[in-house]
């Protein structure tokens, strides 16, 4: 089963933290830089606030919002080509859209920890 580019049993750290392809289609657009320029520095902006919003959410949200701020933030992800942590994303919403159990700490960890290397990564990009 696929879920997020990945097949059953595999482990999110086999996608790139940020994907190339889709790093080269935003480049190709427009015929310059500016557009992956503005796509980055969107997504240096508002990652932190979507992350704030689902550790908030995991102290006192109920689980659709929850699961709506992960959507959200995956939607995000997915704008700049940030793979793992749109799996990690993907992950979380599709666990609290089913009701199955989990360990909600580590979900949120590991959206914030991927979605910190996604930022640091799209910084060097943005740079080069």
């Amino acid at each position: 089963m696929r879920q997020a580019g990945l097949v059953a049993g595999e482990t999110a750290d086999v996608l790139p933290v940020i994907d190339a392809a889709a790093v080269a289609v935003l480049k190709s657009i427009g015929g310059n830089d500016a557009l992956f320029r503005r796509v980055v520095n969107l997504f240096v902006k508002n990652v932190p606030e979507s992350l704030r919003k689902i550790e908030a959410l995991q102290y006192g949200g109920d689980d659709l919002d929850l699961a709506d701020a992960a959507h959200a933030l995956k939607s995000i992800c997915i704008g700049i080509g940030a793979k793992r942590a749109q799996y990690a994303c993907h992950e979380l919403e599709l666990l609290l859209r089913t009701g199955q159990p989990f360990d909600m700490m580590e979900k949120i960890e590991a959206i914030a920890r991927e979605a910190e290397a996604a930022i640091r990564e799209a910084e060097k990009l943005r740079v080069a």
